[in-house]
């Protein structure tokens, strides 16, 4: 598989390291919803007469954004849509230089969790999926503290090319119209893309017609990227990280 170490592929590694420490320490819960809520503990402040009030208690809506992986499937069960994941992730050894290593994990899916393919970004069927073949997948951040670990998956990319980039999950943070009608999306991680009406529009599972307008921030989407125009510093991306060729939206 070809792998490119730009700016998105860093950003993609940092994510499964944070991922990793996030692990260890789990909550045990197998699945977690896209965001949390946590309240603040209310401050206690001293005042001029010496008497100690307390501030009012606030809450504070924290959104878990995905954690990408990427590995090999050694195991399907359709009946219980449990896969089984080998994940290739990059870890800090002892002398402090990376190392790849490989960790199992049970992937939870439903009927309703997207399987696509890496080429033509077109559903793909539990008992399509191949074993032992490349496959990107983007999980909840919580997992269980059970061996193999568990974790619920929100999306996973299978059959990409060996030549190819894999299309990338996308939760839009930001997204910039410029003055030509194209777009500029930033991502979870941080990274830029670029989109215009060369971009290849798709809705997921609907026949509605979705353009680049559909498209803000909290957004759904699949990137996918093309080898010759995708990169950062091609006309096609102009000043963003890449140039989306395909957008896959999903509805809201």
């Amino acid at each position: 598989m070809k792998k490119r170490f730009d700016k998105a592929m860093i950003l993609t590694m940092a994510a499964v390291l944070s991922a990793s420490a996030l692990s260890a320490c789990g909550t045990g819960a197998a699945e977690t919803k896209a965001a949390q809520t946590t309240a603040a503990r209310p401050e206690t402040v001293s005042g001029e007469t010496g008497e100690e009030t307390k501030a009012e208690e606030a809450e504070t809506y924290v959104e878990l954004q995905p954690v990408s992986k990427w590995g090999y499937i050694a195991d399907v069960d359709e009946a219980s849509g449990d896969i089984t994941f080998n994940s290739n992730e990059l870890l800090v050894d002892e002398n402090g230089e990376y190392k790849d290593t490989t960790s199992e994990i049970i992937l939870k899916t439903t009927a309703n969790t997207p399987v696509l393919d890496g080429t033509t970004l077109a559903p793909v069927a539990m008992s399509e999926i191949e074993t032992a073949q490349p496959v990107y997948v983007w999980t909840a951040q919580a997992m269980t503290m059970s061996i193999p670990p568990q974790t619920a998956a929100q999306i996973l990319i299978v059959n990409v090319p060996q030549d190819a980039s894999a299309p990338m999950y996308v939760v839009a943070q930001q997204v910039e119209t410029k003055e030509d009608g194209s777009i500029v999306i930033m991502d979870q991680d941080g990274v830029t893309w670029r989109a215009d009406a060369g971009t290849e529009v798709m809705p997921y599972l609907t026949r509605n017609i979705v353009t680049l307008e559909d498209i803000h921030e909290g957004t759904r989407l699949v990137v996918s990227q093309e080898s010759d125009t995708s990169s950062s510093g091609s006309p096609e991306a102009g000043e963003a990280d890449a140039y989306a060729a395909k957008l896959l939206v999903f509805a809201e």
